[in-house]
């Protein structure tokens, strides 16, 4: 099988922005300055900050039609996540495959923001925007697979569906490289932070055991097991076997069945951002 290959600088975001502005200095007297110019160089990204910006989320009833206004409203951290959404997002608004919108677009999504969430309830509210960072980030391998091998990719997923076998197995089979490759060398072309190979590169199905020693990754592999269990990423679980997954992740049952309950997922399909990003 002839292996296929990945252009990790053709994207519609700009690779070396998100690298840049995930690695800005936050303590620098500059670094407003910097993130403002960083943010004008890439329309897409700047264009997803103002309306983010403007939405009911953040927005107290004054239009915001500048950057540095969007900048002082949302911060730094915001701004990073809303960053790597331009990524995804823009490649995913152009895509009318169901399979691809629901299991790998809003499978990213909805794991972001889940992630996020947990990330708060285990009580590292200081981490949370990386964490939506990670659920963002997690499966950048299969949007980049299926930005340069579309057709291709909606053959592995329906494949993966129909065998209830792992992306990444489909992936190997049909493609001859998986979204785990993709994702870890995509940590090394965009320059990332290296322990964002953690997020992009790992297979949380089967963590390692020191994994859930770190906030972000337990919350990553919570958010992605949920998903995935309510039929968003994979074939849906039953309830039980959703829980004993989650418990075999580390978190605390009471979470677990908070996470578990229908209101929780409803809520999670409210949310506006997620609203906003697939509804345009």
């Amino acid at each position: 099988m002839k292996r296929h290959k990945i252009n990790y600088k053709n994207v519609a975001v700009q690779p070396e922005i998100i690298s840049k502005i995930i690695k800005i200095d936050i303590d620098s007297l500059h670094c407003l300055k910097e993130l403002d110019q960083l943010l004008r160089s890439d329309q897409g990204t700047a264009a997803l900050v103002l309306r983010v910006a403007n939405s009911s989320i953040y927005n107290r009833g004054k239009k915001i039609n500048t950057l540095p206004m969007a900048i002082s409203i949302l911060g730094i951290n915001i701004i990073r996540s809303l960053t790597v959404l331009a990524l995804t997002r823009s490649i995913f608004t152009q895509s009318k495959n169901g399979l691809i919108r629901l299991h790998v677009w809003h499978h990213s999504l909805l794991t972001a923001i889940a992630s996020q969430y947990i990330c708060k309830e285990l009580g590292s509210g200081h981490q949370c925007e990386e964490a939506f960072i990670a659920g963002l980030l997690h499966d950048v391998g299969k949007i980049l697979l299926f930005s340069h091998y579309a057709d291709e990719y909606v053959d592995t997923v329906e494949f993966s569906l129909k065998n209830n076998c792992a992306f990444f197995e489909a992936e190997q089979k049909l493609l001859g490289i998986d979204h785990l490759e993709v994702g870890q060398q995509a940590v090394k072309e965009w320059k990332l932070p290296e322990h964002f190979v953690d997020y992009m590169g790992m297979n949380l199905e089967e963590p390692m055991c020191d994994q859930t020693k770190n906030t972000v990754q337990l919350s990553l592999m919570a958010a992605n097991s949920l998903l995935k269990g309510a039929g968003i990423g994979a074939s849906l679980i039953e309830s039980g076997i959703r829980k004993e997954k989650l418990m075999t992740i580390g978190l605390d049952e009471k979470l677990i069945d908070d996470l578990l309950e229908d209101d929780y997922m409803q809520g999670l399909m409210k949310n506006e951002l997620y609203q906003q990003c697939t509804n345009a």
